[in-house]
């Protein structure tokens, strides 16, 4: 029988993964609205968006696993 690594470790790795996206899309949508000169900030509100729904995904998908 494989063995399960402790939850807390999953966990700590999951904050570092959460913070890696959220900083990727934020530069990301930043960058789309200097290139398209939007005052509103309208592609860095998409980019959140879509890393939220991106992390909520390896959310469950490491959560699963766990029994």
């Amino acid at each position: 029988m494989k063995k399960q690594p402790n939850r807390w470790l999953i966990f700590s790795g999951l904050v570092f993964q959460i913070a890696i996206i959220m900083f990727l899309f934020i530069e990301l949508g930043q960058w789309l609205d200097g290139k398209h000169n939007e005052d509103q900030n309208t592609f860095t509100l998409l980019s959140v968006c879509l890393a939220m729904c991106f992390i909520l995904y390896l959310i469950i998908k490491q959560t699963k696993n766990i029994k």
